[in-house]
Formats: structure tokens, C-alpha cells, sequence
């Protein structure tokens, strides 16, 4: 497992002045008391109520005051713990250290032996959580497309088993819609913990629920109830897109996501006190000329970092976006958009960056992007590393001792130090007759073989037989029982 860490939790990088976070921060308060959220659950409606809200219950609207956001702020989790079925693929975020998560929730799947682009399947779901436990860089698994091929009302269930199955990593997920679906993922989830009480100390799933932009939270809302009281970790996520769902301006569509992201928070909060939560975003620019939410773009980078810096201005956990592209297919405009947008997010802290794997906007699954993103990822991280100046990197007495003309292949610090350097997986650095010579090949090419080897030869530790039946019989039941709801 690899993640970057820094010696402290304050980064260098900085796009936000302390002064601009606190402007930011003010209005977003004051978009919560005179604005408000709308929230079309009665439920959670009455209970913000009751904790000192003002409700319009005929617009479905709440006036958040703002001692209640900062009450709410001060009850939650200073540091989240993501467990793994493997307790060496644990993590903590803790504002130190940062992880890359697959990117989620596409529909469509080029089909790694046709070609053909094709609504997604369960069995892509399999294929891609056991490239992704394969793939150093990848610390957690979101389920990178959904299960088509079985019915709606359960289709959430069967994406989480197919993960849970096929990767020893974190899962992550987030289509999540109704309490029942939330009661059902978190049985699935505690029959391979051991029970519920096991999974409460060892979450080994996290759940990602999305507000409506703008100032909108949906009835499914209610799931998030089930899960802080489960004790699973939730996170955030607010996507507004500049100029539609949000201000044109960055600044403006950051205050509408802090919004809708800090009323989340204090639902949470009330609802479950102290449970583990954090800042999620996917927000993002609108480009005008396509009618096209942009996922590659240096505004998207901009404001992704940005939501990182307001999340750590609060002390909450950010899992945010990060190596998106609008590119249709693998090539040169994934590689350099997924550069573009990901470097900023990584560069400002961000505790997660989540985006690697898909194309066209982050709706298709080309199974060789997961492993040529992972080798994105890997440079990205030594340019966030930085350069460390000390006695030992200087090298002053090596330098006196080699003196005009040496060469330092043979010595003992080369040998210390040369694994710093990054040393790629895929990348091509040979002569061009050599790689004439070997067949010419792309680094679309050369990203297929290694992904066809990993689907051969790669096979996480799987699930015990009992287990397995348990998740069964719990998809088993749901299928009854939630179809009569839909």
C-alpha cells in the first residue's frame, strides 16, 4: 500500500488565504440561517426542529442557526479509521497522510475482450475491485460501476458484494437511497465483519451521500440516519456546477457546496453525536458550450483543492475529487486532464482524492485507465513529496570524495537513494529501436497487457464460504421484501 504522508498537516501549497476561508465561512453561515436548506424528509425535518432550527414545514425548508453548526462541529470525530478486511490496508485520516480512491457510480463498461462500450455488469464490478486490490496506489475500492444486470431495488446490495468479494482494500460506496437499502448494505457489510458490534469497532465500508444542488437534501437523506448510527463513516458530497447549480464564480459555488456540506454535518451530528463524518465534494465548472458537467478541467482541480482547504479549516476528513477527465476514451487528453485535476487536490492535502479508472465524465470504465491512472498517481505523489535538503541528500562528503570525473553507480548512497526516484510501471524510457524493435506499442498497449495478467493471475483472499452464504440469503431477502416498496 502506498499513500503519501506529510511531516505535518499543514501543506505548503495554499490557494485559499486564511482571510478568503473565513470569508467563505460567514457566508455560508449566513446562506444557512436566512437562506436555508430544503429537506424533503418530514423525518429529518422535525428533528432539526427539535435541536433549535427554524422549519418552513410548506416549503420543507430549515433556517440552520449557527452556534448549531459549530455545536456540531466540535461533537464530531476528530480523526476517521477505515478498515479493511486485511488490517494492513487500514487507514486513518488524520489530516497527515493522503489516499487515492477509485472513482464510482458509472454505467457504462468498454468491454475488455470486444471493445464494445455497453451498459456496466456485475461482473465488472468483480473485474475492477480485483484490479484495484491488485494496484499499489489504490487504497480504497468504490464499486467504479453498478450491477445492470440485476434488478434496481437490489442492484446497490449486489454492487457491494461483488466488492467486498474481490478486494482486501476499504470499500467505499454511495447509491445508496432508502433506509431499507442502508439497513440491508449494513448486514451485508457486518456478516463479513463478524457482526454488527465488530463492524462498529472495524468499519470496513464508508458511505458517500450527495446533495442536490443547490441547497437541496433529498428523502434518502433518511439513509444517513441508519448509518452514523451504525457507526459507519459518511462523507459529504455537494456538487454544484458553476453557472447552473451554483455562481458562475468559484467563490460563490464553494459557499452553495459548504452549505449544503455543513448542513449534512449538523444532521449527522444531531441524529447520531460524534458519529464519523466528513467533507466530500465533486463540484465543479459547467462548460456552456457542450451542456456538460466538466471533470477534467484546471477549474475543477481549483475548486477541489479549495473544498480541501475548507474541510481541513474545519478539522474534517476530505474526500474529494481528483483525476477526472472528459475524455471519451484512454489516451492523451485522459492523461493530461487527469494530471491537471489531480495534482491541485493532492498538493492542498486532501485527505482522499477519488476519481481514478473512469473516462467521459466519470460514467465509463475502460479497465486499462485504472492501471494507467495508478501510474499517474504515482508521479503525482513524488511531486507532492517535494525535495527534502539535509546533510545526507547534499552528499557533500561523497561529492569531495568522487571529486572531477568520477561516477557515483558503485557507491553505497546511490544504492540508499535511488529508489526515490520514481521507478515506473508502464511508462516507456528505452531507445526507439528497442521499442521499434518489441513491437511498436502504445502505452494504451502496454496498460492492457498488465491488466490482462492481473485479471489472470491476481487473487485476493476470498470470503469464507459461510460468509458468503449469509450475503446471499441477505440480497436474497431484500430482493422480496424491497421490491414491494418500489
Amino acid at each position: 500500500m502506498y499513500k503519501f504522508t506529510r511531516t505535518t498537516s499543514t501543506p505548503v501549497f495554499r490557494l485559499l488565504s486564511k482571510d478568503s476561508l473565513d470569508a467563505i465561512h460567514w457566508s455560508t453561515l449566513d446562506v444557512l440561517n436566512r437562506t436555508g436548506i430544503k429537506i424533503f424528509s418530514n423525518k429529518v425535518l422535525k428533528m432539526l426542529e427539535g435541536a433549535g432550527c427554524t422549519v418552513d414545514y410548506e416549503k420543507k425548508i430549515a433556517f440552520i442557526p449557527s452556534y448549531l453548526v459549530d455545536e456540531s462541529l466540535k461533537k464530531r470525530q476528530k480523526t476517521i479509521r477505515l478498515c479493511a478486511r486485511d488490517p494492513k490496508h487500514d487507514l486513518v485520516l488524520d489530516g497527515k497522510h493522503t489516499y487515492i480512491c477509485t472513482d464510482g457510480t458509472g454505467t457504462h463498461t468498454f468491454d475488455f475482450e470486444t471493445g464494445r462500450r455497453r451498459e456496466s455488469v456485475k461482473d465488472d464490478v468483480v473485474k475492477s475491485a480485483l484490479i484495484s486490490d491488485y494496484l499499489n496506489m489504490v487504497n480504497i475500492y468504490w464499486p467504479m460501476v453498478t450491477s445492470q444486470d440485476f434488478p434496481a431495488h437490489v442492484r446497490v446490495l449486489h454492487d457491494l458484494d461483488a466488492a467486498l468479494n474481490n478486494t482486501e482494500k476499504h470499500v467505499g460506496f454511495e447509491t445508496t437511497t432508502t433506509p431499507e437499502e442502508a439497513k440491508n448494505e449494513i448486514k451485508i457489510a457486518a456478516a463479513v465483519a463478524g457482526d454488527e458490534k465488530k463492524l462498529k469497532k472495524r468499519p470496513l465500508v464508508s458511505f458517500t451521500y450527495c446533495a442536490i444542488a443547490p441547497l437541496q437534501h433529498a428523502e434518502s437523506i433518511e439513509a444517513v440516519l441508519e448509518f452514523v448510527n451504525a457507526s459507519i463513516p459518511v462523507f459529504f458530497m455537494s456538487m454544484p456546477q458553476t453557472g447552473v447549480t451554483g455562481p458562475a464564480t468559484i467563490p460563490g459555488s464553494l459557499v452553495v457546496n459548504n452549505a449544503e456540506t455543513l448542513a449534512g454535518i449538523v444532521i449527522s451530528q444531531v441524529a447520531s453525536p460524534g458519529s464519523p463524518v466528513g467533507y466530500s465534494t465533486a463540484s465543479s465548472n459547467f462548460d456552456m458550450r457542450t451542456n456538460r458537467w466538466v471533470a477534467g478541467s484546471p477549474e475543477g482541480g481549483m475548486i477541489w483543492a479549495a473544498l480541501s482547504e475548507l474541510a481541513r479549516y474545519y478539522g474534517l476528513p476530505s474526500y474529494v475529487m481528483g483525476f477526472g477527465t472528459d475524455a471519451l476514451v484512454p489516451g492523451p487528453q485522459a492523461c493530461w486532464e487527469k494530471v491537471i485535476s489531480g495534482l491541485f487536490p493532492i498538493l492542498s492535502g486532501c485527505d482522499v482524492a477519488v476519481g481514478i479508472g473512469l473516462v467521459d465524465a466519470c460514467t465509463t470504465l475502460p479497465f486499462e485507465e485504472l492501471v494507467i491512472d495508478n501510474e499517474i498517481c504515482k508521479m503525482v505523489f513524488r511531486l507532492a513529496e517535494g525535495i527534502e535538503v539535509n546533510d545526507e541528500t547534499l552528499a557533500l562528503d561523497l561529492i569531495h570524495s568522487i571529486g572531477p570525473g568520477g561516477h557515483y553507480l558503485t557507491e553505497k548512497h546511490t544504492l540508499k537513494h535511488f529508489k526515490e526516484h520514481v521507478i515506473p510501471d508502464i511508462s516507456i524510457r528505452k531507445p526507439y529501436e528497442t521499442w521499434k524493435r518489441e513491437g511498436a506499442k502504445s502505452i494504451i498497449d502496454v496498460a492492457r497487457e498488465k491488466t490482462k495478467e492481473i485479471l489472470k493471475t491476481h487473487q485476493p483472499t476470498p470470503l469464507d464460504k459461510d460468509v458468503k452464504k449469509e450475503v446471499q440469503e441477505i440480497i436474497k431477502s431484500a430482493d422480496k421484501s424491497l421490491i414491494k416498496k418500489t
